[in-house]
């Protein structure tokens, strides 16, 4: 039997593309869009590493116990090139933050999201991840 070296190399090259297309997730494999609101809170950490940054922020809820979220954002050079820094978070830290945020589907990690915008205890409007409910700026009320 003679193996055809041009067509191993096409195999492993298409096999070697694919990976990186599993490696990465979409939005609605983790996140249930349909489930987005606004969360108030206090800042309390702030993982900035690729591919996504993470900020933590303790929220109480109705019967005023405390969850302690972990909300993915977009990266952080893209923070970076709309304006946040590490520095903003980390000058706000043990301070209130508002947030839009999507929860994880059901039967993922409890107390998991991803936040579509944010506001840290200076007022700013930032975006920090998709806006996947298309709402423009003027619709978000922290």
């Amino acid at each position: 039997m003679k193996v055809r070296f041009p067509g191993i190399l096409v195999a492993l090259t298409l096999f070697g593309a694919a990976v990186p297309a599993f490696a990465h997730h979409g939005f609605t494999a983790e996140f249930d869009k349909t489930k987005c609101t606004d969360m108030h809170g206090t800042l309390t950490g702030i993982d900035w590493e690729n591919p996504h940054a993470y900020v933590r922020l303790d929220v109480k809820d109705a019967d005023g116990k405390v969850q302690s979220w972990s909300l993915e954002m977009i990266t952080p050079l893209a923070m970076k090139r709309n304006g946040t820094s590490r520095e903003d978070f980390l000058t706000n830290m043990g301070k209130p933050m508002a947030v839009r945020a999507c929860p994880g589907k059901t039967g993922g990690t409890q107390f998991r999201g991803t936040a579509e915008f944010l506001k840290l205890s200076d007022g700013i409007l930032r975006i920090v991840g998709q806006n996947m409910e298309a709402l423009p700026p003027e619709q978000i009320h922290f």
